[in-house]
């Protein structure tokens, strides 16, 4: 069992089920949680931090949260999850309404009502001889790359990280968050954020290849085919495995071919966190 810290948001995911794909014009049927907008356990760093403790492992989660109701629930659905959540502060505002409508064929539109540019809360700083195994940087919390540096794993962030500069060994994107110019050269563009420390950028392609980046070569994976339910959280998912695999020992090839797995079972799942799922430690094969 390892020691993970994941910094990402912590959130209440109202998800609406879709009679068909939207486009312009359209209208269509919506079908709610239990039929009253109820919340489900989401944000990008519970999502992580959820498939890492399915695995056995132990998770903090470093977010903030707002106060009211749905604050209280969410805090609550992560420490059911078996999350650490002393690192999670609350904000004095309400929390934010996220809306995850879900087309027909499991894709999925993020919708984030009424929420303008908000300042991140800056995070506490690390405490001396609390290092963990490996983290992910989902959320640029101000704050995140002294943790990073506090790390004694790998450090795993996810592209665009907004102001997050490093270090980090990884940086995650999809294909959707880069411009072509950045397409054109990824490595490039990821060590033009992160440092010199960056030693994969890896791009995923949806349903299509993997393809990991260190400036000289390319490695690129097909991920297994899998059932789409719900695609929501499953690029999390996908950089959870990525990082246990690594924090385990494995090669960027085999981390990746981990990551993939990961992400299959994710797709998989009527859910943003993976609560009902079990995820495979990673294992070295023999020689």
């Amino acid at each position: 069992m390892a020691d993970f810290l994941v910094i990402g948001a912590l959130a209440l995911d109202r998800p609406v089920w879709l009679s068909g794909p939207l486009s312009p014009g359209v209208r269509l049927r919506g079908r709610s949680q239990q039929g009253a907008f109820a919340g489900r356990l989401g944000g990008g760093g519970a999502n992580a931090g959820v498939a890492l403790a399915r695995a056995g492992h132990s998770v903090a989660l470093a977010a903030f949260v707002g106060a009211g109701a749905d604050g209280d629930a969410a805090l609550a659905a992560a420490r059911a999850a078996g999350l650490d959540t002393s690192r999670v502060g609350r904000r004095a505002d309400a929390s934010g309404v996220t809306l995850i409508l879900i087309d027909p064929t499991g894709e999925r539109v993020v919708l984030n009502l009424d929420v303008e540019a908000v300042t991140l809360p800056h995070l506490p700083p690390p405490i001396a001889g609390a290092a963990f195994d490996g983290l992910y940087v989902r959320s640029a919390y101000p704050g995140a790359s002294a943790w990073a540096q506090a790390c004694r794993g790998p450090v795993v962030a996810h592209w665009p990280a907004g102001n997050f500069k490093g270090p980090c060994d990884v940086l995650v994107a999809s294909a959707d968050d880069c411009a072509a110019g950045e397409l054109a050269d990824p490595f490039s563009a990821g060590r033009a954020q992160v440092g010199a420390r960056l030693r994969w950028m890896v791009v995923t392609h949806g349903a299509g290849d993997v393809v990991a980046y260190d400036g000289a070569r390319s490695i690129g994976l097909t991920p297994p085919p899998a059932r789409v339910v719900d695609a929501t959280g499953a690029g999390d998912v996908f950089a959870a495995g990525l990082l246990e695999a690594l924090a385990a020992g494995a090669d960027i090839e085999a981390a990746l071919r981990h990551a993939c797995a990961w992400g299959a079972i994710a797709v998989g799942l009527d859910s943003s966190a993976p609560l009902a799922a079990d995820f495979p430690a990673f294992r070295p094969t023999s020689p």
